[in-house]
């Protein structure tokens, strides 16, 4: 991804709902009528982002970091790190937090198919108020520039050490207010390097700060025994914010996760009029828990799908045979399979 891609994210309006329509109604258009407004139910469906509650107070969280850095005399500014296990949805919620924060960074400027801005009197470049890069495995202190000055347009090749001026330099001409590092797990820091990214994540945060007042977010599944959190000098300026599926073990935890369903189904939910309100919530809490395992993706996965199915044909009422029906990812089978055998195991 480079800026240009991530600015056509961020801009790009998300899939309309189409207004609800009966089944009546819905039968008694065309077949090709049929089609393009299943399509375009589907569409909507597939691109709604689910937010569980920790999620959401994750964002607030973001909101206010990021403002009351911007808010601080220049210098090194308080770091975040969003960690959580793979497939948890953290990308995703990064994303949902960051498009939002660049578009009003750019202002009117959210139209333009390429922002921006002055730096200096008589010098016009390209408004990048959020760099957003995938670090791959194993990244050490020149491919992580490599990677931040290909998000900017800029040629990667180069030593460390030329390479970090560089991107410097690219900050405070493109408006860098916001790094975000996701799949920080990748960085390289069980090796004889270890030491020498850790020195650099903490000067990169200490440089953004003196330039814009920026902030530094690391994004990845982070073991919770890991040189970034358990160095000295950065847990001095880190929030950490843990993130993961929900648990049902708990009448807090069961409040949150029947919180979550309603918000997952209340949308979909109203195209199926005939429905009973509260399905998922109330009929299906524990079976949707059993196929996801409190993944919130798969949750959006599984309401989605097994609403587009009982459109299709015409039903009003999903049952878990029906959720089963619903093609899930090899994780939420994997789970399903250790929950069955844990089950057993204690029934013996």
């Amino acid at each position: 991804m480079d800026a240009h891609d991530w600015h056509l994210q961020a801009t790009t309006p998300t899939p309309q709902w189409p207004e609800v329509a009966s089944l009546v109604e819905y039968q008694r258009l065309p077949a090709a009528e049929q089609a393009r407004y299943s399509a375009t139910l589907a569409a909507a469906m597939n691109a709604a982002v689910v937010v569980s509650q920790p999620m959401a107070a994750a964002c607030r969280v973001l909101d206010d970091i990021v403002t009351t850095n911007l808010q601080r005399p220049p210098g090194a500014m308080q770091m975040i790190a969003v960690i959580a296990p793979f497939s948890s949805g953290k990308s995703t919620l990064i994303k949902e937090w960051g498009h939002p924060l660049y578009r009003a960074a750019i202002g009117e400027q959210v139209r333009s198919g390429r922002p921006t801005w002055s730096p200096e009197p008589g010098v016009t470049a390209d408004w990048c108020p959020v760099v957003y890069v995938t670090l791959m495995s194993s990244s050490s202190i020149k491919e992580v520039n490599a990677q931040i000055l290909s998000f900017l347009g800029y040629p990667p090749e180069g030593l460390a050490r030329t390479t970090t001026t560089r991107v410097l330099l690219a900050f405070r001409m493109h408006g860098v207010r916001v790094v975000i590092l996701d799949d920080a797990n990748m960085l390289r820091l069980n090796s004889a390097q270890g030491r020498a990214v850790l020195d650099y994540i903490k000067f990169l945060n200490t440089e953004l700060g003196e330039r814009s007042n920026g902030t530094v977010i690391l994004v990845g599944a982070l073991p919770e025994v890991s040189a970034i959190l358990e160095d000295p000098q950065i847990r001095a300026r880190l929030t950490t914010l843990r993130l993961g599926p929900l648990n049902i073990a708990t009448l807090e935890e069961r409040a949150a996760w029947q919180e979550l369903l309603r918000s997952a189904e209340e949308r979909p939910l109203a195209y199926l009029p005939g429905a009973a309100p509260g399905m998922f919530v109330n009929r299906l809490a524990q079976h949707v828990w059993r196929r996801t395992q409190g993944y919130v993706g798969e949750v959006a996965k599984l309401v989605a799908g097994s609403v587009m199915d009982a459109f299709r044909t015409g039903r009003n009422v999903i049952t878990s045979d029906d959720l089963d029906a619903v093609v899930l990812s090899e994780r939420s089978i994997d789970g399903q399979l250790h929950a069955s055998a844990a089950v057993k195991k204690a029934r013996k």
